[in-house]
């Protein structure tokens, strides 16, 4: 399409100033119908609108920015998500639903569309993280602050090594964007050449540089096995930048996880996650209705439990109900009979309750995975599942309170004037977890329909101090659930002798400012991100804490995002962490 028509087409968006998507969409298809010319894809219109304000022949336009973003959802949470896959490798467990197919890791499928980029490029990491950049900045999608989330089976299985030359080729292609004169990328070989210390001397470096880069990483996820979690594979994940671990339950029962060949036991998560709380992690629990032994009212019964033990209420939740693809041992359980999934009408009333008992304070951040369903040869192939709920819920009169349906980005358009003009107010829940007491601080409007921000602060528990009381929970079952703590500050102790600086801190898990994302340093109209209510929050932790006794607060800081706790709030890197001392 000639240069010419495309800036034609650009200035006369901008100068009738569109204030709806729909307004947008219709501009752009009228003046294209008056070139008699196709209309030019996003991506296309992006570029040509960068490359005009950079040469000066246009003036940026805020509005026009956000009107032309294709697929708000992708920067509507205020980061933008990032997802790579790792290569194939043997995984430790022998789960009958998982997908086995030898060109992806364990429990993906190649026509998935993460997965499908990821075999594209064959699995290389420096590949996958640029050209996704490239893709969602032309699609007008800032990536200033990224959040890594890295998929692929049991991520502490994969030798150490490849462990850290994968994330070390993540920063470095995030880094490139920035430097004068390129770091060239490696390919695998090169970490089966060089030295552990080498390569994480190398990622250091690229970590450091990140702090400060255009495309800043500024939250790295792995996902993992509750059996793979030890004092040492914290230390190494934390070193490498990791801040959140996405941690497979499937089923808080154990008779139906030996019927599905987990390979691990309720007890083993209960361990794991109180493990990862003390080093300050976030949790995004998997939870997986639909399995051979269940039924809807068990899997209502096991979701209500995920939030009633202390030793387990994740921060985030990942619904992911049971498919049947041909690759998986279950579907020679369908073929035989020995498991028939309950249809649609029951999971489609379990989830209708489960959204209902999910807590403030938790996410539920996926509902089904990204398996087409042509690949599905039985189970849930409703692909807008969630869209589908919610106008149930919404023609029953009822809301689903989690963190992701309340984020201002998605509420916004639903509330009056008033209430948008009306300033954000500070709440403050709290619920104890074995080993601590976790708050939850959030800045909403007074009716609660909306959250502008949050933090999580965890106070840890001293080893001498009284456990807590398990509500509704008494006799064994509360023994039981000391019987968890005492193991876990047994653990806790390993992880003082690894990383000393954490040792008595009261822990910030989690900061974040929704709305759609808003460069570093700049500031767009309605958006709720750089106006401070971080640093609102962050007082107000701090308050907490010193409060009830606390002289220092630790971050689990993302690598992108230390020079803010540094510059704006004092703290200083130790180990791993953004330390501060309180007195």
């Amino acid at each position: 399409m000639e240069e010419k028509k495309l800036e034609e087409i650009l200035k006369k968006i901008i100068e009738t100033a569109p204030k709806t998507k729909a307004d947008f969409d219709h501009i752009r298809r009228k003046t294209c119908n008056e070139l008699k010319i196709k209309q030019p894809s996003n991506k296309l219109l992006s570029e040509t609108y960068q490359k005009m304000v950079k040469n000066g022949s246009l003036q940026a336009d805020a509005q026009f920015e956000i009107l032309m973003r294709k697929a708000d959802i992708r920067s509507m949470s205020g980061i933008a998500v990032i997802t790579s896959l790792v290569k194939p490798y043997m995984c430790p467990g022998t789960c009958v639903y998982c997908p086995t197919e030898y060109r992806m890791p364990k429990s993906y499928i190649a026509s998935e569309p993460a997965a499908a980029r990821s075999q594209q490029l064959n699995f290389d990491p420096y590949q996958l993280m640029q050209q996704r950049i490239e893709m969602l900045e032309g699609n007008g999608h800032p990536c200033d602050k990224i959040e890594y989330i890295i998929k692929g089976g049991t991520w502490n299985a994969y030798p150490l090594k490849y462990q850290y030359w994968y994330i070390l080729e993540s920063f470095k292609a995030c880094n490139n964007f920035s430097r004068d004169v390129e770091v060239p990328s490696t390919g695998e070989d090169d970490w089966r050449e060089k030295k552990l210390e080498d390569i994480q001397a190398a990622l250091e470096e690229e970590q450091t540089y990140n702090e400060t880069a255009d495309h800043r990483i500024i939250g790295l996820t792995l996902e993992t096995r509750p059996d793979a979690i030890s004092p040492k594979t914290i230390v190494h994940m934390r070193r490498q930048g990791c801040t959140r671990i996405e941690l497979g339950l499937q089923a808080p029962d154990d008779a139906i996880l030996n019927l599905i060949q987990r390979g691990h036991s309720v007890q083993q998560f209960r361990d794991a996650i109180t493990l990862l709380r003390q080093a300050g992690f976030k949790v995004d629990l998997h939870f997986m209705p639909d399995l051979p032994g269940s039924s809807p009212d068990h899997d209502i019964d096991m979701y209500k439990t995920l939030f009633t033990d202390l030793a387990l209420r994740p921060d985030m939740v990942k619904i992911y109900p049971c498919a049947v693809v041909k690759s998986a041992e279950l579907y020679q359980w369908l073929q035989d009979g020995r498991y028939t999934p309950y249809g649609e009408e029951g999971l489609f009333r379990a989830l209708l309750q489960m959204k209902l008992e999910t807590p403030r304070y938790c996410r539920i951040s996926r509902l089904i995975r990204d398996i087409p369903s042509a690949e599905i040869e039985a189970g849930n192939k409703i692909t807008n599942l969630r869209e589908e709920l919610e106008k149930e819920l919404h023609k029953r009169g009822q809301v689903c309170v989690c963190l992701r349906c309340r984020e201002i980005g998605r509420q916004q358009k639903l509330m009056s004037k008033k209430q948008l003009e009306t300033d954000p107010e500070i709440v403050v829940e709290t619920y104890e977890t074995i080993g601590g007491t976790e708050y939850f601080i959030t800045m909403e409007d007074p009716k609660r329909q909306a959250v502008y921000g949050f933090l999580r602060l965890r106070l840890p528990e001293k080893q001498n101090d009284a456990l807590p009381l398990v509500g509704g929970v008494g006799g064994p079952a509360c023994n039981a659930l000391r019987s968890i703590a005492g193991r876990g500050y047994s653990q806790n102790e390993k992880l003082f002798e690894y990383m000393p600086e954490i040792k008595d801190a009261a822990f910030i898990r989690e900061l974040h400012t929704y709305g759609q994302l808003v460069g570093i340093g700049k500031t767009e109209e309605g958006a709720s991100q750089h106006t401070g209510l971080g640093s609102l929050l962050m007082k107000e932790a701090e308050r907490i804490a010193k409060e009830q006794g606390y002289h220092k607060v630790a971050v689990i800081s993302g690598v992108g995002v230390r020079g803010y706790y540094e510059k704006k709030h004092n703290y200083k890197k130790i180990g791993t962490y953004m330390i501060k001392n309180l007195s």
